[in-house]
């Protein structure tokens, strides 16, 4: 399974399973170079932890 790197609302970055086209996110790149999946919004956040949850339960 490939990893894709987000950035939380609270600016923690996380990386998870979750493909960035299952929610809204924002494209940015980090001064590092590394790029991230910005979430807009609780709700998408609240939805990428549970979309993560099933992949866990899968896996």
């Amino acid at each position: 399974m490939n990893t894709h790197c987000y950035m939380l609302l609270e600016g923690q970055k996380v990386s998870l399973g979750v493909h960035p086209d299952a929610v809204i996110t924002e494209d940015y790149s980090l001064p590092d170079g590394t790029s991230v999946h910005v979430i807009v919004g609780e709700e998408e956040q609240d939805k990428l932890f549970a979309l993560q949850g099933i992949l866990d339960e899968e896996g």
